[in-house]
């Protein structure tokens, strides 16, 4: 039913523009099919830093596993579950609720998590321009604003912190007059810094200092400490690798095992940061996803 749901979800808000990629011709086993494992990631930070993630992808998962490896980056975080599921991607580090969308019946892998700033979790975060005075109170009371989303299938970007006006009872459609796709978590902290919108929203690492703008320091350097805070969601489960349906196990458990002592090196720490935007990797279940499934529920009320 999640998965049906975040369908709709993504459907009814807009079109992708990018096109779905051709289911594949011949049922053959992946190392007959083609000379060089793929691993994907999305370009939900901006084209430059998405590129520069899966070459260092590529190289992690070559490293560990001795065998050839090509890179692609997707348009948005449906196309790559949709590529995960139909085994067109062997690897992949995709969010929350790309993972969800995959087809339960394709039986994707997970492989882990990623860990910052100490922690596997991290929030969605609705803020405002520097110096403007905005709660959700002022956003209950308001009509007229302009809110700037990442993309439909972004959990940190729109769906999370939509689910989550949702279930403090205010409606999107009446408080925003314009709700305007983006396309990256840079695109909108531009935006909103630059006062073309009222709100935007991307995510917030956890930090004992409380709520931060952490998806805007790439864009934004130290300005985007300066940004105001509205409100932040609850805790959900950091980004995820993820390997196709039909990878061996003996493949996962590599990629397991060289994720966790990649953290005891500095060349290693290095390798997680680029390749995973991380310090360090953790553990994951299907369970460790009830939050996102959760935040799901205030889309079908």
């Amino acid at each position: 039913m999640h998965r049906t749901l975040v369908a709709l979800i993504c459907c009814s808000s807009i079109v992708s523009s990018a096109a779905e990629p051709p289911a594949p011709k011949e049922s053959v086993p992946r190392e007959q099919a083609r000379a060089a494992l793929v691993v994907g990631v999305v370009a939900s930070q901006n084209p430059e830093a998405a590129k520069a993630q899966s070459a260092a992808l590529s190289g992690f998962v070559g490293n560990a596993l001795r065998e050839p490896t090509v890179s692609r980056v997707y348009p948005d975080q449906e196309a790559l579950a949709l590529a995960v599921a139909r085994g067109e991607v062997d690897y992949a580090v995709m969010g929350p609720l790309a993972y969800l969308r995959i087809d339960a019946k394709a039986h994707a892998q997970l492989v882990f998590r990623t860990l910052r700033n100490g922690k596997p979790t991290y929030r969605s975060v609705l803020f405002a321009p520097a110096g403007k005075k905005m709660t959700l109170e002022t956003i209950r009371k308001a009509s007229g604003l302009k809110v700037a989303w990442v993309e439909p299938s972004s959990a940190s970007g729109y769906l999370l912190p939509k689910a989550h006006l949702l279930r403090a009872g205010i409606n999107p459609v009446q408080v925003f007059t314009v709700q305007d796709f983006l396309g990256s978590h840079d695109a909108v902290c531009k935006a909103v810094a630059a006062g073309t919108h009222d709100v935007g929203a991307t995510f917030s690492d956890p930090s004992p200092s409380g709520a931060q703008v952490s998806g805007c320091a790439g864009a934004l350097g130290k300005a985007a400490a300066k940004l105001t805070v509205v409100t932040i969601t609850d805790e959900v489960p950091n980004d995820v690798f993820v390997a196709a349906p039909g990878v061996k196990s003996a493949k996962v458990e590599l990629l397991k095992q060289a994720g966790k002592t990649s953290a005891d090196s500095p060349a290693g720490k290095d390798s997680l940061k680029a390749a995973f935007l991380a310090e360090a990797v953790a553990d994951v279940t299907d369970a460790d996803f009830a939050p996102v499934r959760a935040a799901l529920e205030a889309f079908a009320h």
